[in-house]
Parts: C-alpha cells; structure tokens; sequence
C-alpha cells in the first residue's frame, strides 16, 4: 500500500512539471534589453529596439550593451513590464504594476506612459529566469534594473526596491552576469553586445490537455491511502 501511494505521488508530481513546463516560452523568442545611461541627467534607459538604442547614444546618453532578455510580445505566463518617462526628473520607471503606473502617471506623479518596444517578463521564477532587480536613487531620481546582485556596489546612493519581474539572461552568460559595467564607468558609445539563438533548453514540452485529468484521481487516491 505504501508502495502504491508513492507511485501515485511520483506520477503526479511528474504530471504537475509537464504542466507548468508547458507554460514556458520558446527561448529563442526573447530579445536582449540594451541599457543607456545619460550622466548628465543621472538616467537609466533600457529598450529592446536597436534604432532607439542607437538614437538615445546620439542624444547624450552612453550605451552600456545588453543586459538581459525580454519578450517582445506576449507569450504564456508573462506580463507587460509598463514603461514610463518624467521629463521633469529625467528618469525612466519600468514597472508591472498597473496600480503603481496609474499613481505615477497621476497629476502629482509626473510620469507619462510610453508603449514604445513593449517588453514581457514573467511574474514568477520559471522557465530558466532570473530576478530583475529594481533600484531607485532619490540623489539622481533614477530607477535602476539589473540582474546582477553586485553591480550596485559601485553605484553609491541606491537601495533596493523590489524583483519587479523575471527575466532570461544573455545567451552564454551566468545568471547573474552582465557585459559591462557599473553607471558612469562604461566606454561611451561602446558598441552592444552581440547575440545568438539561444539553445532550447526551456521550451516548452508538449503535453496533452487531458493529462490534467489524472491529478485530481491521484490526489484524491493519495489522500484515501
């Protein structure tokens, strides 16, 4: 009986990982994010549009390359990673929250919303992701996002927020690399790096819809035993 009753939690749990496996995008769908950074306004700006990228290098800012990877459009368990702009402040704010989106956009807020190279993110850590970090400096009104846990070590005035999302790192690198280095200290105009399909190592493993069906007789066959 005891024997029977792990089966049947083996298989389950088995079943439940195809599931949530099925929910992952093909990597080799996501795009890299490019960071900017303008010292004179003490601004943050990431896109995944190369063209905007290279017109942001003409207009004061330095580019600091690819940082990680996003999806263009939205693909199974992701969310839009909304994109705002103060003119006032000089700051992008990237954010999932809507709520927070709608008060920062508000009449004391100052931001407005853009929806240019929109970026999806997933809410949760699957698929082989990795938590973006949000900082936020009050000296540089700047938002700052990374997927390196030391990169602000060299960046004086910033704390820690909140993971606003998570994201797939650059093909080839460690989950908490990145390609250059931190606020101010990069090569002006360095060119972004360069990047190739990624393997498919999180795609999505086809599994019938009916399979579903199997977990609540095995729950149930569990809990009897």
């Amino acid at each position: 009986m005891k024997t029977l009753s792990c089966f049947l939690f083996a298989l389950g749990s088995f079943l439940v990982t195809e599931v949530l496996a099925d929910s992952c995008a093909d990597p080799s769908q996501a795009v890299p994010v490019y960071r900017d950074f303008n010292d004179q306004i003490g601004d943050h700006f990431y896109t995944t549009n190369n063209t905007e990228y290279t017109l942001a290098n003409a207009g004061g800012y330095f580019a600091e390359g690819a940082r990680f990877r996003v999806f263009s459009t939205q693909v199974p368990s992701t969310e839009h990673l909304l994109r705002l702009w103060n003119g006032g402040a000089g700051d992008h704010f990237f954010t999932l929250d809507t709520t927070e989106a709608t008060n920062a956009v508000s009449s004391t807020g100052g931001y407005v919303l853009e929806n240019l190279a929109p970026m999806f993110v997933y809410s949760s850590q699957i698929c082989g992701t990795v938590p973006l970090l949000r900082y936020w400096s009050a000296g540089n009104s700047d938002h700052f996002y990374t997927i390196s846990t030391t990169e602000v070590d060299n960046m004086p005035g910033y704390s820690f927020e909140r993971i606003e999302g998570y994201v797939l790192p650059l093909v080839g690198s460690s989950s908490s690399a990145t390609d250059g280095s931190a606020a101010g200290t990069g090569t002006p105009g360095s060119p972004a790096a360069t990047t190739s399909p990624p393997a498919k190592t999180n795609a999505a493993v086809p599994m019938p819809v009916g399979h579903l069906y199997f977990l609540l007789p095995l729950a149930l066959a569990v809990a009897y035993l």
